[in-house]
């Protein structure tokens, strides 16, 4: 009877240690064309419907944000890697140049800051829908992106 229940503990304690580990992959981020100096602000978005919208939760939190920071940059390139773990994601990036933490447009609503997305093509004069620039994630990889 002890020797069922020492199995049946050192099987539940795997199960629960093998559900802890999600695998995670690198993801290198390869920026490039910053015009200046500023903060480079990247967020990682894991579902459409928080990308087209504002969607939060009770907290107040934005609804499939999965990732998100900034670092103080210079003009030229830049790289980092992020660890995620298996799925589809939309990467946004903005040189915040004034390092007030939005993005400043023109008189008549054109980006005066420079920005970038995961998208395979530039994309102007509208926000990108979640699936023209999302990535399936399951491998180690690379992503240049260049400002635009």
């Amino acid at each position: 009877m002890n020797k069922f229940f020492i199995i049946l503990i050192l099987l539940l304690s795997l199960e629960l240690f093998s559900q802890n580990n999600t695998e995670l992959f690198e993801i290198k981020l390869n920026i490039s064309n910053i015009e200046s100096s500023g903060n480079l602000m990247i967020a990682v978005w894991s579902e459409p419907d928080s990308w087209n919208s504002n969607k939060t939760n009770t907290s107040g939190q934005k609804v499939g944000f999965e990732y998100g920071f900034k670092e103080k940059v210079q003009k030229g390139k830049f790289s980092t890697v992020i660890n995620l773990p298996k799925g589809t994601y939309f990467i946004s990036i903005l040189l915040d140049k004034n390092f007030n933490n939005i993005l400043d447009k023109n008189f008549i609503g054109i980006p005066s800051e420079q920005y970038g997305f995961s998208t395979k093509e530039k994309i102007r004069f509208r926000k990108p829908k979640f699936e023209e620039g999302s990535v399936d994630f399951f491998k180690n990889t690379i992503l240049n992106i260049e400002l635009q």
